[in-house]
């Protein structure tokens, strides 16, 4: 059993103490008796008996001394703990486009995860995986487990290239909570072919603001067909067969749900956006501010389709926007080659990795808000006790 609190204990002990010390020290008065005159008092020797000391109320002691060990014991919060099982680990696995391959990545993390160890799937966010996911990972049914609790050392083992264009400040705010050295597993990121060069084709009205403003000239050389108006099945086919890329944007979108700025690589664009949810799948390529997928790309045989639900508006000046340029010329950039990520440097990942030792798993131990169940019931016991008192006391007198 541990105490998160033991000072409490302790001062239930010294409380009980007081106690028992002021019961021996506190003397009853003696009761009132008629004193007679001096005549009716018999001639002889004069005696006064005298008592014994002897402790009373023995029970009503003992009560009172349980009630503030009971307390002292409750605000301790005692927890038991079962046996400790060493060194627990959160595996990290990168799911963002900078992976070449989910199932590489699926087995490396089977090799890494033993029963109570926790799962953790990243792009732009991070969530616990759990059995029963959405993608190629859930094949992996590991349900995290609450050993590390009782853990002595946690090792976080990392699964990813690691791209450069994923280190950035938040990653090294991150990295600093971590009291350790981190295992760097390392997995291949892709490497694509440059499609072939052509135009770019944008279908949609006449007036569309990306066909107006011309940032459909200015993207890098690829064979790109940006749809405005809808997709067809024969869309996805090209994309699938010519190696192109299939930009499938819609030029109009509910306005109910909005967004203040869009992030896609180091673009980062600040303004009233529309936006819409995006089919399931794909690799994240675009996010919104708070955290949520703007863009995502689905790779084909020899080339990819790619879905964005960014509105534009009609009117302003967003599209002659510089950040906004960059950001549209990423969303329509090759499927390979020059947008392949670029794995970070082997100094960067060393400090990345950092050296020591594992992290100790009490750095991690927080007392919960809430009362524990011991401590729970130590209460209950002390205030049964506390409504027992007074009839012990009459019962004394």
């Amino acid at each position: 059993m541990s105490f998160a609190a033991p000072a409490f204990l302790a001062a239930g002990a010294l409380a009980a103490l007081a106690i028992v010390a002021l019961h021996f020290l506190a003397r009853q008065r003696p009761r009132a008796a008629p004193f007679p005159t001096a005549r009716f008092v018999p001639e002889r020797t004069a005696r006064a008996p005298s008592r014994a000391l002897t402790p009373t109320d023995l029970l009503l002691l003992l009560l009172r001394a349980l009630v503030v060990l009971l307390l002292g014991a409750a605000f301790a919060r005692p927890a038991w703990e079962g046996a400790r099982v060493g060194t627990r680990r959160v595996v990290l696995v990168d799911r963002s486009r900078a992976v070449a391959s989910a199932e590489t990545a699926r087995d490396s993390a089977r090799a890494w995860l033993r029963p109570g160890d926790a799962l953790v799937l990243f792009d732009s966010a991070a969530r616990v995986m759990s059995a029963g996911g959405d993608d190629s990972l859930g094949a992996l049914a590991i349900q995290p487990g609450r050993s590390h609790a009782r853990a002595d050392s946690l090792e976080l083992v990392l699964i990813s290239p690691i791209a450069r264009e994923e280190l950035d400040d938040a990653t090294w705010l991150a990295r600093a909570q971590w009291p350790g050295a981190i295992r760097h597993v390392r997995v291949a990121a892709p490497r694509g072919v440059m499609t072939s060069p052509g135009g770019i084709v944008v279908r949609g009205a006449k007036d569309d603001p990306l066909r107006s403003a011309g940032l459909a000239w200015r993207a890098a050389a690829s064979s790109v067909r940006l749809v405005r108006d809808g997709a067809t099945g024969a869309d996805s086919v090209w994309a699938a067969d010519s190696g192109g890329v299939l930009v499938r944007w819609p030029s109009s979108l509910p306005g109910g749900d909005t967004a203040n700025a869009l992030v896609l690589g180091n673009a980062v664009v600040v303004a009233r956006f529309a936006r819409d949810t995006l089919p399931a799948g794909g690799a994240p390529m675009a996010w919104w501010n708070d955290g949520r997928i703007a863009a995502v790309e689905r790779r084909t045989r020899t080339g990819c389709v790619r879905d964005v639900r960014v509105g534009v508006p009609a009117a302003g000046d967003l599209v002659l926007r510089e950040s906004f340029r960059r950001a549209f010329d990423a969303l329509v950039a090759p499927c390979a080659g020059s947008r392949d990520p670029i794995v970070a440097s082997d100094s960067l990942v060393a400090k990345l990795r950092g050296d020591g030792a594992l992290a100790p798993a009490r750095a991690w131990t927080r007392a919960s808000d809430a009362v524990p169940p011991l401590s729970r019931w130590l209460l209950i016991g002390a205030a049964v006790l506390l409504v027992a008192e007074p009839l012990f006391r009459r019962r004394a007198e």
